[in-house]
């Protein structure tokens, strides 16, 4: 038997929204596991159910029971799509709330097209639903979310578009009245079969461009940071050196770079295991990022090297930031295996001048470096100068 237009249509609205759940579990299942793919493919799978109950609507034995169960399931896509948008956002999931709204319009669907036989509500409420659900979607991702914004934008773009067309077959359904006119439901039909389709594959494509946005950010995120310290690597803070240093020259403030060396380091792998070592590494990364201000550039540029570049700061603000850190390192001892190691480090560090490149200012700190540990190491040598003042070692 030949398959009508809409018939059709639904079918390929099945085949399509397969195709999305498919995607969005395979950037689960590949991609870290992010939890709104997973959830975006549930939703993605209720759309499939829905549009093919659509197809099978001839098969129940009552029209109202079936479109009681349609529109549960389409309730149940909304809410699962916009759960995935918070989760993603790592906004609050109030599991109990939706799961409320659910029960509440399966309720309404019962009263009014089981019991009350009232076309105009029971036809309202899914699309009204679904233009609350999406205008929230829209705003939460205009509102929230991770740099760069181009794929917000677009997925916020194309939910509020989808809103306003569920609104729209809204507002049209509230006019049938008891008993729809003809003319007036082919208008909603109008909107039902070629707006929401065009709108409902947009969405799927923008839900993708999201998880294929999201997986770049990581990826590029994970070039440029080491991952046992989670600070940037020597690349990540080349970067944001050359940033800093590119408007401490164009706004004329001042800048300054700190070079730390763990002293001995070798030694605490030697004595107490590599895996010590890297907790040593992970000990002193997290006391430098809590000396240093969030707008810091931090980086660990060698095995046991790191930088600090500082803007709008002196030498004299860098030394003090390095008293901080010397301080809090005899303050706060690694413990293991019910020893105390405590750590101490070698620091050099170098002002920026104007016709500095980036190439001679990390070289004159790692020469003030190389003089700090020449001079018995656990002290401070600032480049151009014999000593920091007040800066001494702890030996």
């Amino acid at each position: 038997m030949a398959l009508s237009a809409v018939q059709a249509l639904q079918l390929t609205l099945v085949v399509v929204s397969l195709v999305f759940a498919g995607a969005c579990f395979l950037g689960w299942r590949l991609f870290e596991r992010p939890r709104h793919a997973l959830i975006w493919s549930a939703a993605f799978l209720l759309a499939a159910l829905q549009y093919g109950l659509n197809l099978t609507r001839d098969l129940f034995p009552s029209y109202a029971w079936w479109w009681v169960l349609v529109n549960v399931v389409s309730c149940l896509l909304v809410v699962t799509a916009a759960l995935g948008h918070r989760v993603r956002l790592e906004l609050p999931t109030p599991a109990r709330l939706l799961a409320a709204l659910v029960l509440a319009v399966a309720l309404l669907q019962i009263l009014f097209t089981v019991l009350l036989k009232r076309d105009d509500v029971r036809v309202a409420l899914g699309p009204g639903l679904a233009c609350l659900a999406f205008l929230h979607i829209a705003w939460i991702l205009l509102r929230h979310g991770p740099e760069p914004r181009l794929a917000q934008r677009v997925a916020a773009g194309v939910h509020l578009l989808f809103g306003l067309a569920q609104g729209l077959a809204t507002g049209i359904a509230l006019q049938f009245g008891v008993e729809a006119p003809a003319a007036l439901r082919d208008t909603y039909n109008l909107v039902n079969f070629a707006l929401m389709p065009t709108f409902f594959v947009a969405m799927g494509v923008t839900v993708i461009f999201l998880l294929a946005t999201d997986l770049s950010n990581r990826l590029r995120l994970q070039a440029i940071t080491d991952q046992l310290t989670q600070v940037s690597n020597r690349r990540g803070f080349l970067i944001a050196a050359d940033l800093l240093m590119s408007s401490a020259r164009r706004y004329q403030r001042p800048l300054a770079v700190v070079l730390a060396d763990i002293d001995f380091f070798k030694r605490i792998n030697d004595r107490y295991g590599h895996a010590v070592g890297d907790r040593a590494l992970a000990h002193f990364t997290q006391i430098l990022r809590e000396c240093v201000r969030s707008e810091d550039a931090i980086g660990r540029i060698g095995g046991e090297e790191f930088a600090v570049m500082m803007g709008d700061s002196s030498a004299e603000d860098a030394g003090r930031m390095v008293a901080r850190v010397r301080q809090t390192l005899l303050d706060r001892p690694l413990l293991e295996r019910g020893q105390m190691i405590v750590i101490t480090a070698s620091f050099g560090i170098a002002e920026f001048h104007v016709e500095d490149d980036k190439e001679d200012l990390l070289l004159r700190a790692d020469q003030a470096l190389y003089d700090a540990k020449a001079s018995g190491r656990d002290t401070v040598r600032v480049a151009g100068n014999r000593h920091l003042v007040g800066m001494v070692s702890h030996g």
